[in-house]
């Protein structure tokens, strides 16, 4: 079962929980409560932790750093304003971390890697508007501790595949998920001033999103040209042909909710 701490100093965020019931069959433990950073750092050396919850920003700076420092992989969760609100961030934090400790391969088990594998099933969940809503994504993104923020502007591609093409037909029919590997390969290299993400959303269509690493917006101009330099590098060696069908700016991550109709 999983082992979460809340750190708060306020007693009705210890009333929600303490009167929240139903955590084993959820899967957790009864969470441990502490009220300040000194408590949370003990507590964190005696016991095995999950996940983090901190109430209120930056409050508890102290902790936070010495999280960050010993414990980088920790998913952190957010204290909400109703046990009903609550409830359902547990249950998203439940399915994150099943998906952090699902056995992906038969190689011994490696937990930044497997958080890693978690942030981009959910950047591809993201891109192909598979999260319900903004708030969503922001929770997923916050709970991951990813470097990407849903209110952050950035661009995203949108590539067309031929799906009578020999190579799809032929070779890659049998998934897209390692078509996604080999094309990160191509898209997904290091990049002075951007991160770029790869999906295959659907049988006919890939999405390239491109985030800033600094405080400066990127120009769609140069991230075009990148695009089709790396499409281009797909079919030389590859011999996948894919379209570049539009190259556009959005004012953050959270136009994907399911639903909207930006991308």
């Amino acid at each position: 079962m999983y082992r979460l701490l809340i750190v708060t100093e306020k007693q009705s965020v210890r009333d929600m929980f303490e009167g929240m019931s139903g955590w084993e069959v959820m899967g957790f433990k009864q969470p441990r409560l502490r009220a300040n950073a000194e408590e949370a750092i003990a507590c964190m050396q005696k016991h095995h932790i999950d996940a983090l919850a901190m109430d209120g920003e930056g409050v508890f700076a102290e902790l936070d750093a010495y999280a960050q420092e010993k414990y980088p992989t920790m998913l952190r969760f957010s204290v909400e304003d109703t046990a009903e609100e609550q409830l359902q961030t547990i249950r998203l934090l439940d399915r994150l971390l099943n998906q952090i400790r699902a056995d992906h391969a038969n190689n011994q088990y490696d937990e930044e890697s497997a958080l890693e594998y978690t942030r981009a099933r959910q950047i591809k969940a993201l891109l192909s508007g598979m999260i319900p809503s903004e708030k969503e994504i922001r929770t997923r993104l916050s709970m991951l501790r990813c470097y990407e923020k849903a209110d952050v502007p950035c661009v995203v591609a949108r590539l067309g595949l031929d799906e009578e093409d020999p190579f799809l037909t032929e070779r890659w029919h049998y998934g897209s998920n390692r078509l996604e590997v080999a094309l990160r390969n191509f898209f997904c290299g290091e990049q002075p001033t951007m991160l770029v993400h790869v999906a295959v959303v659907s049988q006919d269509e890939v999405r390239v999103l491109c985030y800033p690493r600094g405080e400066e917006e990127l120009q769609i101009e140069k991230v075009q040209a990148f695009v089709e330099e790396a499409a281009q590098q797909v079919e030389n060696y590859m011999g996948l042909s894919m379209k570049v069908l539009d190259v556009q700016k959005i004012p953050g991550l959270n136009v994907f909710a399911r639903g909207t109709e930006a991308v």
